[in-house]
């Protein structure tokens, strides 16, 4: 392996985390809720179902207007059953649009449309003096927060079509044909119907702004939130990894063996490294060199059993895998892979030299319950100083523990 790859400054807080990650069930806790998922779900599902429940009761009533007008005469049946059937399937097609997803945008823009069409073609084809238009600002207050471009843009034609129907209404209406009194009630009703829609759109800018200010609130306790949870994650991975290397360190690493062996020991296994002639790196190349030397040769370890085994520091250059029954069977050959790729392997001290290192190991296995950390380190440390007064470079079994 080349340590250009796997730099000496590589070990930050997140990349710590992320090794630690690899082994097994070392990561940190899982199961912790998203809180941007769960902010989306807050927001964008409330939001989507009271936009449903809303455009349906208005649909209703509009209809019920539409057909109370059919009854009096003041509207067709051509004009009727169009209304009718556009305000239905919007809010039939937002409603399904909420059952595939309650999170799309997709269901406000369908509810929506079909109540704006039914709304427009209401003011452009009065058949009252006044038309009850503070409704819609009403319904648009509970999605403006979330789509405000798209809402604005609806609100101003809104504004523009109430504009265009009273000036039309003043245009058209003869003071002298009507009479002095009838055109001043007539003008107090189009100044009402004004004022009455302004207050609507201002009173709405104004919740606006308060929801506004209340989601950066929720923005920053959830901020704060992910703060305290990234915070306890590294202070997590400062108490049970060694920070050189980003394994665990020997008080955890003990820890979790202890814990894995108090359910069953029959089958598990236990593989303890050194690697050879380190103190030479340190005296020969500095401690920096045996620095990288060590980063290299975790890396490695994590490599080859991120998913088979507990890996943990247990000294200076001395490594050990915990592996569960399920795993230990290929334990010898695992180990073995291992060996002859750190044998291959290089670390770069610097942008010419390279060093390559070998490993010795003990491996030991238990066929029994009831065994403890101590006798599988004892008995693997043995087989360790056997293969190193064998020549080094080499993995000793040692006798099962029965």
């Amino acid at each position: 392996m080349n340590n250009r790859d796997c730099p000496y400054d590589h070990f930050s807080d997140k990349a710590t985390i992320s090794l630690y990650d690899m082994s097994i069930n070392g990561g940190p806790q899982r199961g912790v809720f998203d809180i941007k998922e769960q902010k989306a779900f807050y927001y964008e599902s409330a939001v989507n179902f009271i936009v449903i429940i809303i455009c349906w009761v208005m649909v209703f009533i509009l209809s019920a207007g539409f057909l109370i007008e059919f009854e009096k005469g003041t509207r067709s049946l051509v004009f009727v059953l169009p209304m009718l059937t556009v305000g239905f399937l919007s809010v039939i097609a937002g409603t399904i649009f909420y059952k595939i997803n309650p999170l799309t945008r997709y269901v406000r823009y369908a509810t929506f449309s079909g109540f704006f069409f039914m709304y427009v073609f209401t003011l452009l084809s009065a058949t009252t003096p006044v038309t009850f238009t503070f409704v819609f600002p009403l319904v648009t207050l509970f999605c403006l927060y979330v789509d405000r471009w798209f809402m604005i843009i609806v609100c101003s034609l809104v504004l523009l079509l109430n504009g265009i129907y009273i000036a039309n209404k003043f245009i058209h209406v003869n003071k002298l044909e009507i009479g002095e009194e009838a055109y001043n009630q007539f003008t107090t009703t189009m100044l009402i119907h004004t004022f009455v829609l302004l207050l609507f759109m201002s009173s709405l800018i104004a919740i606006v702004y308060v929801f506004h200010r209340l989601r950066q609130a929720m923005d920053y306790k959830i901020q704060e939130a992910q703060h305290a949870r990234a915070t306890g994650q590294k202070l997590y991975a400062q108490a049970t990894i060694d920070d050189l290397t980003g394994v665990f360190n020997r008080r955890h690493f003990v820890e979790r063996v202890g814990e894995q062996l108090n359910e069953t020991s029959v089958g598990c296994s236990l593989l303890l490294l050194d690697i050879d002639d380190f103190k030479r790196i340190n005296d020969v190349h500095g401690h920096l060199a045996g620095d990288k030397v060590l980063i290299t040769f975790s890396s490695l370890l994590a490599k080859v059993y991120a998913d088979y085994g507990i890996v943990g520091r247990v000294g200076g250059e001395e490594f050990a895998i915990f592996l569960k029954e399920r795993f230990a069977g290929d334990s010898d050959e695992r180990s073995e892979r291992l060996r002859r790729m750190i044998e291959g392997s290089e670390t770069w001290i610097n942008e010419e030299k390279t060093i390559s290192v070998t490993t010795s190991g003990g491996l030991v296995s238990a066929n029994r319950d009831g065994i403890t950390f101590e006798e599988l380190f004892q008995q693997a440390d043995k087989a360790l100083y056997v293969s190193k007064n064998a020549g080094k470079n080499r993995i000793t079994r040692a006798a099962p523990i029965e």
